[in-house]
């Protein structure tokens, strides 16, 4: 492995690591659904101290999750959520980080979920176009990385969530989509 592909790998462990902690993920859920913020402000929303929002802020920032906003005269730091994509070393001894945070993920994403499902009978239109889809393939490795560049896509034209031209009935929407083999045991 060259060099600097070992730096990449080990920089995506410590990304993989700094979002290990439950009130980063819960910084970055209000970042990009509910937009840029400051230490204090997502403090007062979550029950935590400025400094310890401040901290995880940058925590976040070191591995490019969120960005600061410049501040021209303005005493506060403005915070905003940054996409960045992820990618998750292969194998190794490194893995059950990234298991505990892909389990960690999944388990806030049917938290959200659930949330939907409880409010559902009062979003009207937005229920019925919201939608959940389980389809079993097969496959090849190329196959399905066509899949996932096409999903991609498709999602790339689309207005993020921290976007400034938002129109007056848009709402957050969450789009999680997962396409990976099943166990060898289970084929």
């Amino acid at each position: 492995m060259s060099t600097s592909n070992h730096r990449k790998k080990v920089n995506e462990v410590q990304a993989i690591r700094a979002l290990a902690h439950p009130l980063r993920l819960e910084l970055l859920d209000l970042l990009r659904f509910q937009g840029p913020s400051t230490a204090t402000l997502l403090g007062q929303r979550l029950g935590e101290s400025s400094g310890a929002t401040s901290y995880h802020l940058r925590q976040l920032a070191r591995y490019g999750f969120v960005a600061e906003i410049p501040a021209e005269g303005k005493r506060e730091r403005w915070w905003r959520y940054q996409e960045r994509q992820l990618m998750i070393p292969v194998g190794g001894a490194s893995d059950m980080p990234e298991r505990t945070l892909l389990a960690e993920l999944l388990s806030r994403e049917a938290h959200a979920l659930d949330l939907f499902l409880a409010a559902r009978s009062r979003l009207g239109e937005w229920d019925e176009v919201a939608f959940f889809q389980s389809r079993g393939f097969r496959l090849t490795v190329e196959e399905l990385e066509t899949v996932r560049k096409g999903i991609e896509e498709v999602l790339a034209p689309l207005r993020s969530a921290e976007a400034s031209d938002v129109p007056a009935d848009a709402l957050p929407v969450r789009i999680l989509t997962f396409g990976f083999p099943l166990s060898l045991e289970e084929k």
